[in-house]
């Protein structure tokens, strides 16, 4: 805070009163020589400003009379913007061992600290920054490579799956048509064993059909298995039959009659029976040659 008491006049008119300001002073003192006895010569540079009451008043100068003439009677105002009150400029000269330098020394330190502490966390903020930026690079290039691997890989699992769908189709497609071949030939051969059981049983019928039926007065089979002659005998169609054979059903000689003379007599044992070629001749009569 300050008082002053004023005449300023620069021109044709001046101003002269009184004045109370309030405000801020802002000044640095630099040590600028320091002398063997301890003793420093500093300078001194300073600045003022703030909000100033005034009461001013007017006058001018009457050459006439040789005075100050008062132009206008001042009153007390605030002035209501900042005003700068006192600039200066000086040199001091400090007595003693101690200087300015030690004696604002915590100040500088303070400062200092400061400033240090502003520099690392600026210094911090570059060094994360370039770490960020080598960071969203190496990611940027390992996710492009990877995106890349990916969809290569993709890609070839695809065409891989593609692949071995086909092939399994394929494959499907073929066990199917050896499946219906298998069908087919099950089918064909069950309609064979069919048609084949069907003529067994047509040609068993036919055979039963054919068969002729034993005529009165035909003699009874006797125990050995040979029939005693009649007295006529049916031949077949086509064939004659032979003089003491009995013919057979469609003309197809007996096992018996199949067989050679010679194994015919050597096999058939003597008995005191008639056989159906020499028939036992009753006694009193002649025996038949047939």
């Amino acid at each position: 805070m300050s008082f002053s008491d004023f005449s300023i006049k620069f021109g044709r008119e001046g101003h002269q009163g009184k004045a109370l300001s309030a405000g801020i002073t802002y000044g640095i003192i630099k040590p600028l020589y320091a002398f063997r006895t301890g003793n420093t010569l500093d300078l001194d540079l300073g600045f003022d400003a703030g909000f100033v009451a005034v009461n001013s008043e007017k006058f001018v100068f009457n050459r006439a009379d040789n005075c100050y003439t008062r132009t206008k009677q001042g009153s007390w105002k605030v002035v209501p913007f900042p005003m700068p009150t006192a600039a200066r400029v000086g040199f001091v000269y400090r007595f003693g061992s101690y200087p300015i330098t030690k004696k604002y020394r915590w100040r500088y330190d303070a400062d200092a600290q400061y400033q240090y502490r502003i520099d690392s966390i600026a210094n911090q903020r570059v060094v994360d920054a370039i770490n960020k930026h080598n960071r969203d690079s190496v990611e940027s290039v390992i996710y492009k490579e990877f995106w890349q691997v990916y969809d290569s890989v993709a890609v070839v699992n695809s065409a891989k799956a593609d692949s071995m769908r086909i092939v399994n189709a394929k494959l499907k497609a073929e066990a199917d048509r050896k499946q219906a071949e298998a069908d087919r030939l099950k089918a064909v051969e069950a309609q064979k064993e069919k048609e084949r059981l069907k003529a067994e049983k047509k040609n068993k019928d036919k055979k039963a059909e054919e068969k002729p039926e034993p005529t009165e007065g035909a003699e009874a089979t006797e125990p050995n298995g040979t029939t005693e002659p009649t007295g006529e005998q049916t031949p077949v169609e086509g064939e004659a039959p032979a003089e003491g054979e009995t013919p057979t059903e469609g003309g197809t000689p007996t096992e018996e009659q199949q067989t050679p003379a010679e194994e015919i007599s050597t096999s058939q044992p003597t008995t005191s029976q008639p056989t159906a070629s020499q028939p036992s001749a009753e006694p009193g009569k002649e025996a038949s040659d047939e």
